[in-house]
């Protein structure tokens, strides 16, 4: 192995080490020291590498920023290519699946864990997240549920966002429906909650947006 690869392998470390860190434990919980022991480097090499606490934070969330580019991909294609009176159903995949893929892996559980705590605690590191990654993504698919609802008044389709969101951070996060149903249902196979959760969404957004 090289030096560059050995380097970029300690790199690695360090993301996935915060990041199981943060998911544990709230941001200002974590310290630098914990995040050392628990990649197995250097308190120096992290610093080296991402400056303070809150730049790492921010690493974690530029190493995930693939997802967040799947799901804008997929709800333009929804928007421009879906068949008539798919158009919703399109959407609402769109900002479900990928989500539901990454979690499927156990870095990507961790992941889902931070991002929940982060909407939770709401410290600075993380409102600065939300609002360079994922408000950007909120408003598109805002839009789109606008364009796909054109007679819904305004404030359902806000509020559809909002409970649609809520609905999916609980689920990536909350496991015990396993315990509930006794392994029937398996709360992280994406292929088999999807369906369940992406008709749950949908028919609720249809219910909500016709209440004005």
């Amino acid at each position: 192995m090289s030096s560059v690869e050995e380097l970029s392998g300690k790199k690695r470390a360090i993301l996935i080490a915060a990041e199981k860190c943060f998911a544990a434990q709230s941001y200002e919980g974590v310290s630098i020291r914990d995040i050392a022991h628990e990649a197995g480097v250097p308190i120096a090499l992290i610093g080296y590498y991402f400056g303070a606490k809150n730049e790492l934070y921010h690493a974690i969330y530029e190493h995930h920023s693939g997802y967040i580019a799947d799901r804008l991909n997929g709800l333009r294609h929804a928007r421009t290519q879906s068949p008539q009176g798919t158009t919703l159903d399109a959407i609402i995949a769109a900002f479900v699946l990928p989500v539901l893929k990454l979690n499927e892996k156990a870095e990507g559980a961790n992941f889902s864990r931070m991002v929940m705590r982060g909407v939770i605690d709401q410290h600075e590191a993380s409102e600065r997240i939300t609002r360079e990654f994922y408000d950007p993504m909120a408003r598109e698919f805002i839009a789109a549920l606008h364009d796909a609802l054109p007679h819904a008044p305004a404030d359902s389709i806000y509020w559809s966002y909002q409970f649609a969101l809520g609905a999916l951070l609980h689920h990536v996060v909350d496991t015990r429906i396993e315990r509930l149903s006794d392994g029937l249902c398996p709360a992280r196979q994406a292929d088999v909650a999807a369906p369940y959760l992406l008709r749950f969404i949908t028919d609720g957004i249809k219910a909500v947006t016709r209440l004005g």
